[in-house]
């Protein structure tokens, strides 16, 4: 992947199961549904696209709030460090990406983005709009 290339996209639901009915009449989306942590998501079917995502209940979810659309970049430390200094503001810092297997142990998987280990931040531009970060270090 490139620097500054999308890479995943998070929609944002009030009710898991209202999203999911919603996408997969509207446009015949086709789900696996996969427990990461403490949190279920419905997993898109990305087929042969490139890019991948998930539908994901919030908490404090807000309508109208939108889809988080996530960038890969290759220092995800500086990138954050970058954006404070021109105002943006950091919502959720880096993070490993991690899940719990069914016995309730943290694993370290093969991440649905781009099968390997990675980190993910999020983060407020200077203009309100929430996006989110990738990164493999």
């Amino acid at each position: 992947m490139k620097n500054g290339q999308l890479c995943w996209f998070e929609i944002p639901a009030g009710n898991l199961e209202r999203a999911i009915r919603f996408y997969s009449t509207v446009f015949s989306a086709k789900f696996e549904r996969k427990f990461l942590l403490d949190k279920e998501y419905a997993v898109f079917d990305k087929g042969k696209q490139l890019i991948g995502g998930v539908i994901v209940e919030k908490e404090n979810y807000s309508p109208g709030t939108g889809t988080i659309l996530f960038f890969y970049v290759t220092d995800i430390n500086k990138v954050l460090k970058t954006a404070v200094e021109l105002n943006g503001k950091i919502v959720i810092n880096k993070t490993f990406l991690k899940q719990k297997n069914s016995y309730g142990e943290i694993v370290i998987p093969q991440n649905l983005i781009d099968g390997k280990m990675g980190y993910y931040a999020e983060m407020v531009d200077t203009e309100g709009n929430h996006i989110g970060l990738y990164s493999n270090s």
